[in-house]
């Protein structure tokens, strides 16, 4: 597999190579809107066809955002890929409805409803890659918005060459310059956008004043540049997401498909730099994507675990909201789930499980001068007098108004205050089971017993309660 010759086309080679976008034989998806990019993508491509055997696929998706112009787009795409012989699929989907359904800006519901589209063309296929004609010219402008608006190191990162090991981006090391020359020498034909032309988006001015000023008093080849940086940040941004996979589990007291829970003592004490990571990565782990999460809201979070208020609440983008309680830092996608109340009667001894909580709760009775030789036992055991209680007892959950008397208390206070003293997180004291007797309780599971079922020198038999993991 020679390069071609054209320099041009020996270029999109070399960066196929680079980044490993290609294997012999494959077939792929391509994106043409018609414009310059995609236009010199697909006859770059066909040139490097037969050296690569590849099988080429034409996907063109009309917004509906332009009217009378977008479809002549589409009938230029579907003329060009019939001329060159290539199958064609157009589709067309109503972005801006998407946009207002699904509260999207129309640059996000474009983006959605395209490549949902070329998925769909691509399956039918059997395409294994989608090559887009993203070039250096749109990574420069895009780094650059990002860097205006203050962004962290991902932004700087730019536009991937290669996503997901299937989006494929040929042209990602040649200027938009080098793009119109190709064109231009093939006599290639292609449509204008004229909407890139429009001042009113900051990528246009970027585009057409800010970019090529730079260019012309700062640095000729400013795009290259700045796509070198963008290939150095990349790879250290690889190597970050290695190191903090392991640090941040860590961290993470609970973790299932709507919600992270965090060690807030655990994140406080994290290098600002680390922390900012570990944040981002818990998004991603609940989201998939980092998609619309910036600086700012990198950083509110990490104020929310840093600072000195045990509570508090930072609503991120895609309906996830991260809630601080005491030491724990929730991630939640979506509305917090109602937790599940649970209730058991225990009629003797014996094991009895709590689903719920995912523990069992083990009742046994003994002599009271045998207490001595179970030694030191942890907060989830507690012997109380056997003589104080009544049968069946009750293990439940914590509900508002619940009262207790602590263990060497003369009266009761709120189960709620007794909680607040103790730094016990809401969710924990959902999971608290609390054992009771006679419609009292007499025990916070894990915490303290009550003062009026305690052990005595009078004590002749004693219940033993553990709790332990299901």
């Amino acid at each position: 597999m020679s390069g071609n010759k054209n320099p041009f086309v020996a270029a999109v080679e070399a960066t196929v190579r680079r980044y490993r976008m290609l294997e012999p034989g494959d077939t792929v998806l391509v994106g043409v809107s018609g414009g310059p990019d995609s236009v010199s993508l697909l006859h770059s491509l066909i040139a490097l066809r037969a050296n690569w055997s590849l099988c080429l696929v034409v996907a063109h998706l009309n917004h509906q955002l332009r009217g009378a112009r977008a479809d002549q787009e589409a009938v230029f795409v579907k003329r060009l890929a019939s001329d060159l012989q290539i199958p064609c699929e157009i589709g067309s989907r109503d972005v801006g409805s998407y946009s207002a359904e699904h509260r999207l800006s129309v640059q996000e519901a474009a983006r959605a409803l395209r490549y949902a589209f070329y998925d769909e063309v691509s399956a039918r296929h059997g395409a294994k890659k989608i090559a887009l004609g993203h070039q250096a010219s749109d990574n420069a402008e895009s780094i650059l918005i990002h860097l205006l608006r203050g962004t962290g190191p991902p932004g700087l990162a730019g536009i991937p060459p290669v996503r997901d090991g299937r989006v494929i981006r040929p042209l990602i090391d040649l200027t938009r310059e080098q793009v119109l020359e190709f064109l231009k020498q093939g006599g290639f034909e292609y449509v204008e956008d004229y909407s890139n032309l429009d001042p009113k988006y900051l990528r246009n001015r970027i585009r057409h004043e800010l970019l090529p000023f730079i260019t012309n008093y700062f640095n000729p080849k400013a795009a290259h540049a700045l796509t070198r940086l963008a290939s150095v940040v990349r790879e250290e941004e690889d190597f970050w997401a290695r190191q903090v996979g392991g640090v941040f589990q860590d961290f993470v007291l609970e973790q299932t498909t709507d919600h992270l829970t965090l060690s807030a003592h655990g994140l406080a004490h994290l290098h600002p730099a680390l922390l900012r990571r570990c944040v981002r990565h818990a998004v991603l782990l609940l989201k998939g994507s980092l998609r619309r999460l910036g600086h700012n809201h990198v950083e509110a979070v990490v104020r929310l675990a840093r600072g000195d208020c045990p509570s508090g609440r930072v609503d991120l983008p895609y309906g996830i909201s991260v809630v601080r309680d005491w030491d724990e830092v929730v991630f939640l996608l979506g509305p917090p789930a109602k937790r599940p109340g649970f209730e058991y009667h225990i009629a003797g001894t014996g094991t009895t499980l709590i689903r719920e909580i995912g523990a069992l709760i083990n009742l046994l009775v003994c002599e009271a001068k045998r207490v001595d030789e179970f030694g030191r036992y942890p907060s989830t055991t507690a012997f109380f007098d056997l003589s104080t209680l009544s049968f069946p007892l009750m293990v439940r959950n914590f509900r508002d108004g619940d009262r207790f008397r602590p263990l060497g208390m003369h009266g009761s206070q709120k189960l709620k205050a007794f909680f607040i003293n103790h730094k016990v997180s809401r969710s924990k004291r959902h999971r608290c089971p609390l054992l009771l007797s006679g419609g009292t309780i007499i025990w916070v599971g894990g915490y303290r017993i009550s003062d009026s079922v305690k052990v005595t020198e009078k004590t002749e038999r004693v219940l033993k309660a553990e709790i332990l993991p299901a």
